[in-house]
């Protein structure tokens, strides 16, 4: 279908809808059965449209640029529990898995070989006293080669390596393998394929949980150290995970142009093509003065924001009301492990026309898709007036973006603050820079 009548086509669906929620209004004899079938009509579409999605997620993969040795980024905290079986990483690398290998084990924490990391260096005590340290010398004692030693001089050698590597990550950052492994030669170039996947390993479940593999010294150390981020190799990936990731793509090439509006904050998903790189992120959270309390994001999308301030510390609601969108919202949120509550609906039908309290809410590139009809508009002015929050992040639009396309009322950036503040309880506005495209971000207090 082309771009034009793709226009005529959502021109054609917005106008229906907009009849039928009047004739609710004026008229709910009428209204109220035919709003009953657009709700009916627009489940069935969703359903319709998932179901293609995952059609096209089953060609294998076939449109997905995943790069099976690439190195991620990922937060050591959201590495919480082990493989529930034994897991051979050589065997294994770079295989999509289907099955229920993936059950969780324990806990990463609960490990001795953790403990013990915590114990020598966050209490202080000697290796020797650690359950960690005695149980690996009782195999020793029994005439067994465990972690490649054969005695306990061999052993205490190799803690001594668990202090130095210590040291160099606490003064000198954290370094993948490959930083460290400098080949020499054909043979050291050969050796280094298999030196990488000495780093920290993992395997990602069917709902996108990171299951910890190998590495553990390691990554207790970046656990104790609390760093934002350290590389991991993923060694595997559940089947079920991977036809999701095939859906994102899929829906990023036939809803979102091409590319996703935003970046995903998932390890395994970084990779995936965005429109922006979203330097609001840093820009807003300069901005507030407020660091902790509830923050609404409007039109969440697929909850980057959402994502991004709870790991800051902030209660987060996300509130959209795209079905497409909301089903990629909830199992991105699942995947994550996040708590942040998701709103499915509309701004204006949330909350029963009570006031809307929030200690942040954001309004980025939103509110001007209410200028375009004249009932949107008047909606607007009635959603401000009941908009209780202590700061307002607005981000404009800018008229030159939309040509001659027409609008109910079009205004300047300045105008529209004006507009916000005229209509609200908020009194001042403060510039607090430009979105990527230059669009700018105002708070409004």
């Amino acid at each position: 279908m082309s771009i034009s009548l793709k226009k005529i086509k959502n021109k054609l669906i917005f106008n229906i809808r907009q009849l039928i929620f009047r004739l609710d209004s004026g008229a709910p004899l009428i209204g109220r059965p035919l709003v009953a079938m657009w709700r009916f009509f627009c489940a069935l579409k969703f359903i319709i449209e998932k179901r293609t999605l995952k059609m096209k997620a089953k060609l294998k993969y076939k449109n997905d640029t995943l790069n099976f040795d690439k190195i991620c980024w990922a937060n050591p905290g959201k590495i919480e529990f082990c493989l529930n079986k034994a897991f051979n990483k050589w065997d294994n690398y770079g295989k999509i898995l289907a099955g229920d290998w993936d059950s969780q084990g324990p806990k990463f924490e609960d490990l001795d070989s953790c403990r013990a990391i915590w114990q020598r260096f966050k209490e202080g005590r000697k290796w020797e006293e650690t359950e960690f340290y005695q149980r690996l010398l009782g195999y020793i004692s029994e005439g067994e080669v465990n972690r490649g030693c054969k005695n306990k001089e061999e052993l205490n050698e190799r803690f001594k390596n668990i202090d130095l590597l210590y040291s160099q990550i606490k003064e000198n950052g954290y370094k993948s393998k490959e930083e460290l492994h400098s080949p020499e030669g054909w043979l050291g170039k050969l050796e280094k394929s298999s030196a990488v996947l000495d780093d920290v390993s993992v395997a990602i479940g069917r709902n996108g949980q990171l299951l910890f593999i190998d590495g553990r010294h390691r990554l207790a150390i970046a656990k104790l150290l609390n760093l934002p981020k350290i590389p991991v190799r993923i060694i595997a990936r559940h089947k079920k995970w991977m036809d999701f990731r095939q859906e994102l793509i899929a829906f990023s090439k036939n809803y979102q142009g091409g590319q996703l509006y935003q970046p995903l904050t998932h390890p395994d998903f970084q990779d995936i093509p965005h429109r922006r790189e979203d330097s609001r992120f840093n820009i807003i959270k300069d901005g507030l003065s407020i660091k902790r309390g509830t923050l609404l994001d409007i039109g969440a999308n697929l909850g980057y924001f959402c994502h991004k301030f709870e790991n800051e510390g902030f209660d987060c609601y996300a509130l959209e009301e795209n079905r497409m969108c909301l089903y990629f919202l909830k199992k991105l949120k699942k995947a994550e492990g996040r708590r942040f509550k998701i709103i499915p609906q509309s701004i204006f039908d949330y909350n029963n026309n009570q006031e809307i309290v929030f200690d942040v809410v954001l309004a980025l590139s939103v509110f001007h898709h209410f200028l375009e009809q004249k009932d949107a508009y008047l909606n607007l002015i009635k959603l401000l007036k009941r908009l209780k929050a202590r700061e307002l992040i607005f981000e404009s639009y800018l008229p030159k973006e939309f040509g001659s396309r027409s609008f109910y009322k079009s205004y300047t950036p300045e105008q529209f603050v004006n507009f916000i503040i005229e209509n609200s309880h908020f009194k001042k506005a403060k510039f607090i820079g430009n979105s990527e495209e230059g669009r700018p971000l105002f708070k409004l207090t």
